[in-house]
């Protein structure tokens, strides 16, 4: 409320001050004798100077200083005209008044340099947002934009710079303040870095200042255009300034909320996306949003800073997502629904980023403000390349990270004499990418007869316990274990660490044991291999039915046992002659 108060005597003095007499301007603004002996000898020396103002409640009294020094004609500043061209000549008139010469940011560069090499003072606003054509640094631990003026002006002069604030004492009243500021001067970068770290101190230290300084300006606001959001690029000052105060890391103070998708696979497909962002900005605090089936299996991956689980749906589903929401600076919906939108819209972000994928679904304009509108043959392209892409719209540099996940080092693998293999026959949510009972029975047989010692597991929800139970009723329970239904997402992968290989239809244990890195061989008919197959790294075999396309549309039931038997033995042998060859090193 006092910042708000002064703010407001901001702008009344802005308006006020060309009606005040001399004398009452003399009364209300003062400058010491010292402040004013060092900008006199400055003037006088012929050296010119450049001035860093910060922006307080009474910057209009920098105005007055040719009067109060008595040396019109010698002190400018540079500022940003208004659009309006009545509001324009007032506020130009007002600040000219006591002879202070103003100077336009757009294109007035050349201008300032000139009057710094003829002896005058130069000051310049420091510590605005300069939106993208400012450089990163850090205020207050925090990524900012700043402006890199101050070090242009310097290294075409080589003035000294101060750093001049007046501060308040009472309404319309104020002591000029004047310190020189020192830097490194054989690297002009370092004025901003040494002006920010002061302007920190003086706001930490004075209650008073810090109600003064226009937090309303929003500092740390970091992009105006969409382009720019993650992208560091070259005007990166981050490094430079961390070293140059001694920080050790930057505040993870720039929150990004990712909100998950609903199923195992396509949250397994979205890892390399929350890895993306993790590597984005080294001052991103990244919360997720999933299911509660998914909470444990997102904190045991480190992916996120924090994990929040959503709300049980019901008629207060909405009004209970409310409830965690989090302040946020960016949004990001992975999911494609009328639903995922109202949570969108509820986060309240300035920026909410999303996919557009079907044309038709125009409104999602109004709930996510910043869609990507892919251009791409989104048959073609797999969803997390999509993904990757709309990052990259809005400036990320850099590529997702597919590599797969070591298992956890409490989860040891013992040494066997046998072949142990893992089959996922179920589908939860989509029957037609099962393949047949009798194929899986026929798939069991050929193992057998070529491994008779083979330990064969089966993997599925309580939804697919029908399945395979049908499966192992036929075969001896020494070979065959029927652990659906019996495991969580963090168990299943404790079990998937001890199988030689997976055989799996398209499913989210399928991109599960991709991304551990499991020797994989992946049935595909119906479904889309292009747009969901497997995105990690590990060994990947996928078989389909006899002409079928990558985008899929064969029934998966036609897909031959035979072929799959014959793709598995191949990437079990070839794990087994990797394996060797690991052992022998």
């Amino acid at each position: 409320r006092l910042n708000f108060a002064r703010l407001v005597e901001l702008g009344s003095l802005a308006l006020a001050i060309n009606f005040l007499s001399d004398d009452r301007i003399k009364k209300f603004f003062r400058i010491g004798k010292q402040e004013k002996k060092c900008l006199n000898e400055l003037i006088r020396s012929n050296k010119g100077a450049i001035v860093l103002l910060p922006h307080l409640s009474l910057m209009e009294a920098m105005t007055t200083l040719p009067m109060l020094l008595g040396q019109c004609g010698n002190i400018c500043t540079l500022y940003r005209p208004f659009n309006s061209p009545g509001l324009e000549k007032f506020i130009k008139n007002a600040r000219e008044r006591f002879g202070l010469r103003l100077i336009s940011r757009k294109g007035g560069i050349f201008e300032a340099v000139q009057k710094l090499s003829n002896g005058a003072i130069v000051a310049l606003l420091f510590d605005q947002n300069a939106g993208d054509s400012g450089y990163k640094t850090l205020f207050f631990n925090r990524v900012v934009s700043s402006t890199n003026l101050p070090a242009l002006l310097f290294e075409r002069t080589k003035c000294p710079v101060y750093f001049i604030y007046p501060r308040r004492i009472g309404f319309w009243r104020a002591n000029i303040i004047v310190k020189e500021l020192k830097f490194d001067q054989q690297d002009p970068k370092t004025i901003i870095f040494s002006a920010n770290a002061y302007l920190e101190h003086l706001l930490r230290k004075s209650d008073n200042i810090c109600a003064d300084w226009l937090w309303a300006h929003n500092r740390w606001r970091m992009s105006e255009r969409n382009m720019n959001l993650f992208q560091e690029g070259r005007k990166n000052w981050i490094y430079e300034n961390i070293s140059y105060n001694g920080a050790v890391t930057v505040d993870k103070k720039f929150v990004v909320i990712v909100r998950m998708p609903n199923w195992l696979g396509d949250i397994v497909m979205a890892i390399p996306i929350l890895r993306m962002i993790k590597k984005s900005r080294k001052d991103v605090q990244l919360v997720v949003f999933c299911g509660k089936n998914y909470v444990d299996f997102l904190k045991m991956l480190k992916v996120a800073d924090e994990v929040i689980e959503l709300p049980k749906k019901g008629l207060f589903y909405f009004r209970d997502f409310k409830k965690r929401r989090r302040v946020c600076d960016v949004y990001i919906s992975l999911i494609n629904s009328l639903r995922g939108d109202i949570e969108a819209i509820l986060m309240n972000a300035p920026y909410r980023l999303g996919v557009l994928k079907d044309r038709r679904r125009f409104y999602r304009k109004f709930f996510i403000n910043h869609l990507y509108n892919s251009f791409v043959d989104t048959d073609s392209t797999h969803q997390t390349v999509l993904w990757e892409k709309m990052l990259h719209a809005f400036g990320f540099q850099g590529n997702i990270g597919c590599s797969c996940y070591k298992f956890c080092s409490d989860l040891n693998c013992m040494n066997k004499n046998h072949y142990s293999i893992g089959l996922i026959c179920g589908s939860l949510h989509d029957e037609k990418k099962r393949w047949p009972i009798e194929s899986w029975k026929i798939l069991i047989e050929r193992f057998i007869e070529w491994m008779p010692s083979v330990k064969i597991n089966l993997y599925g929800t309580a939804a697919d316990k029908g399945i395979t139970d049908e499966i192992a009723m036929f075969f001896n329970r020494s070979v065959i274990t029927n652990l659906a239904g019996q495991t969580d997402i963090l168990q299943l992968v404790n079990f998937l660490q001890n199988d030689d290989l997976v055989v799996a239809i398209d499913t989210g244990g399928m991109h599960l044991a991709n991304m551990f890195g499991r020797p994989l061989v992946c049935l595909f008919g119906m479904t889309n291999a292009a747009v969901t197959g497997p995105i990690f790294d590990g060994p990947v075999r996928k078989v389909m039915p006899e002409g079928c396309p990558l985008k899929g549309g064969f029934p998966t039931e036609d897909i031959k046992a035979d072929a799959v038997f014959q793709a598995a033995k191949e990437q079990l042998l070839q794990h087994a002659k990797k394996s060797s060859k690991s052992h022998m090193s």
